[in-house]
């Protein structure tokens, strides 16, 4: 089918295609059950695609990719994450609330964030 970049346990850190889809699954905070039912495809269908038993087609790719919110490229791990901040959907709205405030307001957010996290290091 389409060539998967696949990386065997222990090669680096690499990860196969389906230890990625995994992982941008689980980030955005979707079960299997949530994600198929987003694409059209069954629990079963999804969790053999994790374990990268079977590829998906190319159509469902590009549907993979809509709903996790990356890249196509991303997904087949031909494209470097460097540039992409995965973020809980919750913080992000929060993220995109504190942008529109003075630069004064968020300096103090900020202040008070790092005070957060020095006292929980």
């Amino acid at each position: 089918m389409w060539p998967m970049k696949k990386t065997r346990k222990g090669n680096c850190g690499g990860e196969t295609f389906g230890q990625r889809l995994a992982r941008f699954r689980k980030t955005k905070g979707l079960t299997q059950g949530e994600l198929g039912a987003a694409i059209g495809v069954s629990i079963r269908a999804l969790s053999a695609y994790e374990r990268d038993e079977c590829e998906p087609s190319i159509e469902l790719l590009a549907a993979l990719g809509n709903q996790l919110g990356v890249s196509v490229d991303e997904l087949l791990g031909t494209l470097k994450e460097t540039s992409r901040i995965l973020i809980n959907p919750r913080w992000a709205k929060r993220f995109k609330q504190i942008e529109f405030l003075s630069g004064r307001k968020q300096q103090a957010i900020m202040q008070v964030i790092d005070m957060a996290l020095k006292s929980a290091m």
